[in-house]
């Protein structure tokens, strides 16, 4: 294939699909030897796929084998999306002999093991460079680091909708439930937001991640993840106060052979280099042993950011199918119990007035070993999402680990006088 026209199909022509279709298209019209010779689609006459069916519609097949078998197909672009046929479609493409590019998080959170093991075994590539943060290519930079073992930690803003949700609520003063609705209508967020506002996009994500520094996969379920959903203006107002950014960060560390993953959000200082980071822009920040802080910034998703990633990766489909990179031997590798984690926590309380909670909260508290930082009443006019006869307010405390914190939580939250369930927001404290 090196000096010959790399020939494409594609595999589903949704959003991602009719972008790589678009820029194969555009490379090829100035002269580049790529070719997209058939798309799989069952339904053509779909929103983004029915104005190339209607110029080739010779182009179209609703048969997998026939992409999977043509012996004049070199690459396969997977841009179906999900588990179950997708995995099927990457598994078959690469026993036949072609190579696989693919955009598809939960595929490889879910699957990567195996697939890149049959990738192996056919000494086919299969890629994944727009997995991740779209047109940032921030596994290639992964991969390069692994000769040397070094990444040492990674903080990532690695989904643009949650991005532009908490950049609207922060900078517009807008609820959560108006900052969904504006991404919708802008087209940042799915009619069903459920994987993003629950960060569970984002923990595919790290889950990709984590593999390229270290070279285990992490089963995506142990990794914690908490959403944005729960968040409220109060939060932002407090975060500003206190010189802060609230960001949904993507987080892994090493120690030897301890791991930490988790996504949460998290209140970061507003100097912090992902705190400036606003909108639907994603940053990833990687932080090696012998290196200061590499930070890559730029669009996270996007039809045609992504397929550029996509696009570039088919090129790199002519370089030899080489063994995974160096990685360390002898090291196994532990992912450390969240609940050991050590943050600095704020707790916000919508409690009914009365004499003697802040005393009973104290009390509580300090039966598991907590110590009280400082306490802070928020403004009246925070109020009015609560009855007028509620107090809101914050508890911020000195660093300590998850566990005792959520062991207080739950005693606090049985508590006769609150009105709404603890709300915990946390510091990294490194």
């Amino acid at each position: 294939m090196n000096n010959q026209t790399i020939q494409v199909a594609i595999a589903g022509l949704g959003t991602i699909g009719s972008g790589v279709a678009t820029v194969i298209q555009d490379h090829a019209a100035k002269g580049s030897d790529i070719k997209l010779v058939k798309i799989l689609e069952t339904h053509p006459e779909g929103q983004y796929a029915k104005p190339l069916y209607q110029r080739y519609p010779s182009l179209f097949t609703d048969n997998c084998q026939t992409i999977v078998t043509d012996p004049n197909i070199d690459v396969i672009v997977e841009t179906i999306g999900g588990c179950t046929f997708a995995k099927t479609l990457v598994e078959e493409a690469l026993k036949h002999g072609k190579h696989v590019v693919s955009a598809n998080k939960d595929l490889l959170a879910t699957e990567g093991k195996g697939l890149l093991e049959l990738a192996q075994q056919s000494q086919k590539h299969f890629l994944f460079e727009a997995s991740v943060g779209g047109a940032i290519p921030i596994i290639r930079l992964l991969e390069s680091y692994l000769s040397l073992s070094d990444v040492q930690k990674i903080l990532g803003i690695v989904n643009g909708t949650t991005n532009y949700i908490l950049s609207e609520m922060d900078l517009s003063s807008i609820s959560f439930k108006t900052a969904l609705s504006q991404a919708q209508a802008k087209g940042f967020a799915e009619q069903d937001p459920t994987n993003d506002i629950k960060g569970y996009d984002a923990r595919y994500k790290i889950t990709i991640l984590i593999y390229l520094a270290t070279g285990i996969w992490l089963p995506v379920e142990a990794i914690t993840v908490e959403g944005i959903d729960t968040l409220e203006l109060p939060d932002f107002d407090y975060a500003n106060r206190m010189n802060c950014k609230i960001k949904l960060i993507a987080y892994f560390s090493r120690e030897h052979d301890q791991l930490q993953a988790f996504v949460l959000p998290l209140m970061l200082p507003q100097e912090h280099t992902l705190a400036k980071v606003t909108g639907s822009t994603n940053i990833v920040a990687v932080k090696g042993k012998y290196s200061d802080e590499i930070s890559i910034v730029g669009k996270g998703a996007g039809t045609l950011p992504t397929a550029s990633a996509i696009v570039s990766d088919i090129y790199k489909t002519r370089e030899p199918v080489l063994p995974p990179p160096f990685r360390e031997t002898g090291i196994s590798y532990q992912l450390q119990p969240f609940s050991e984690y050590v943050f600095k926590h704020t707790l916000r309380f919508d409690a009914y007035d009365q004499p003697g909670i802040v005393g009973n909260i104290g009390a509580i508290l300090a039966k598991h070993g907590i110590n009280i930082y400082a306490l802070e009443q928020l403004p009246q006019y925070h109020h009015y999402e609560s009855s007028k006869d509620n107090v809101i307010f914050t508890l911020t405390l000195e660093a300590c680990q998850e566990g005792l914190v959520q062991k207080a939580i739950a005693e606090l939250n049985q508590e006769p006088y609150m009105a709404k369930p603890v709300f915990v927001l946390r510091e990294l404290c490194d």
